[in-house]
């Protein structure tokens, strides 16, 4: 079966734990802190692979997550950082948030890779703490947790022609003839259910092809469409989308007349389908061909193209009859697929080199400095099931609190890392209200001594003397 959309949860690693130690050495009584940090998390990054088409390999498995660093050791020694987890997806594959539907990435260049999840920070070891004030810390960080991101991947087929048409147009039969591709070929509509990809390789060259190497372009047959398949009628919806990675589209008709459809309403369903989806699409160099022209006597072909052309004059240099049978018209109809296909290489401006490793940074979370303070509501205290940290009034002595939630990359991040059974730990964090403005901001909003501040998983007590 054929996947080409997929829904995932991707975790990155949680960084290590700094660790308290104080240095020990013989003849020395009291050593200096060296707790060393703990490492990253590892990352998890998407890779564009030329080896994978589909995104078949992901089924059944819908959360990856990449290794924890490990904690840090005295000496100042560092935690070992986790591994990367690196996941191979086809090129092609675009990447969107499920949740805002946001286009995060578009890997349509092998080797191209995003830094989809990242891992946590490593919690700073006690040896990162020593001050004028504080020169025995005994206290270290935890380490952050990796960032928890669901994304939806999306498959588009890359291909320089793509085979566009009614069910048993003989789409299937024509790349088979043209290409060493193997669909499934039958008389019946709807055989081909997934996208097939072939490489059409020229053994003779054109005479107004420059030079003796041989040429080769790819060529894919897309599931028939049929009229409302841009609302979601048979397979043509999703499979529309495959169109748009395709550099040129080759409009397969019928001359026997698919639903009693005649060549002329073929190509104009066809059209309107394609204009609903992706009005743009239509922009692409194209070529209208008859096929099946092995079973129609000479005067019948003449007859039918005249008809089509009457009402469609302007596609008179772009009409063509061939047979994916017998072969005949195809060679001619390849060569001159090959000199438009180098016509649009020639124009496509060259690739933008890349970063080896794209991130994704909202732009709301570019700030690390910024937080917002908000008043929540008010909480009778001896009733308050969460715990508070930092706790020096007694619920009876002040029984009503005002709540107050603080957010912020930077400060929410501090919270997840304090490791509250540290009385030192506690301490820090007031530290960072000042430093970062958060105190006075709190103040401002009316917050008192006792009253309750939330920030990330933790709640502490408001000190305004702090």
């Amino acid at each position: 079966m054929f996947f080409d959309e997929v829904k995932l949860e991707l975790e990155g690693g949680k960084g290590g734990n700094g660790a308290v130690f104080f240095h020990r050495e013989k003849y020395v009584d009291v050593g200096g802190p060296d707790g060393g940090d703990g490492g990253n998390g590892g990352n998890v990054i998407l890779e564009a692979d030329e080896n994978f088409n589909t995104l078949q390999h992901f089924t059944g498995l819908k959360h990856f997550k990449a290794e924890d660093g490990e904690p840090g050791f005295k000496n100042n020694m560092a935690g070992k950082a986790g591994e990367d987890l690196i996941l191979h997806v086809p090129v092609g594959t675009l990447v969107y948030d499920e949740k805002t539907s946001e286009e995060l990435v578009d890997l349509k260049e092998k080797g191209e890779r995003f830094s989809a999840a990242e891992g946590g920070r490593g919690g700073y070891g006690n040896g990162h703490f020593p001050s004028s004030t504080r020169q025995a810390p005994t206290f270290a960080e935890l380490g952050d947790v990796g960032v928890l991101r669901k994304l939806r991947f999306e498959l588009r087929l890359a291909a320089d022609v793509g085979l566009v048409g009614f069910p048993s147009a003989g789409k299937s039969t024509f790349i088979s003839h043209v290409s060493s591709a193997k669909p499934k070929v039958a008389a019946y509509p709807f055989t081909t259910l997934v996208p097939n990809l072939g490489v059409v390789y020229l053994s003779k060259r054109s005479p107004s092809v420059s030079g003796g190497k041989s040429q080769s372009f790819v060529i894919a047959d897309m599931p028939g469409i049929i009229e409302g398949a841009s609302e979601g009628k048979g397979l043509g919806d999703q499979f529309l989308k495959h169109i748009s990675r395709t550099a040129i589209l080759l409009f397969l008709l019928d001359p026997f007349s698919y639903e009693d459809r005649t060549l002329v309403e073929q190509y104009k369903i066809l059209v309107d389908e394609i204009k609903k989806y992706k009005k743009t699409l239509l922009e692409k160099d194209f070529f209208v061909v008859m096929n099946k022209i092995d079973s129609i006597p000479e005067e019948d072909r003449e007859r039918l193209k005249k008809e089509f052309l009457k009402k469609n004059p302007k596609l008179k240099s772009k009409f063509r009859m061939v047979s994916g049978v017998s072969g005949e018209g195809i060679k001619e109809l390849l060569f001159e697929l090959w000199e438009l296909v180098q016509s649009v290489r020639e124009k496509a401006p060259e690739p933008k080199k890349g970063k080896d490793v794209y991130e994704y940074k909202p732009t709301a979370l570019m700030d690390e400095s910024s937080f917002k303070v908000e008043k929540i509501k008010e909480v009778k205290a001896e009733f308050f099931e969460e715990n508070v940290h930092g706790l020096t009034i007694e619920p009876e002595l002040k029984p009503k609190r005002l709540l107050f939630k603080v957010t912020g990359k930077r400060i929410e991040q501090v919270a997840r890392m304090t490791n509250t059974s540290q009385e030192g730990a506690v301490n820090r964090i007031y530290d960072i209200f000042k430093k970062m403005g958060i105190h006075n901001a709190l103040v401002r909003s009316g917050a008192r001594t006792g009253d309750f501040v939330r920030v990330g998983p933790h709640v502490f007590e408001f000190h305004e003397q702090a």
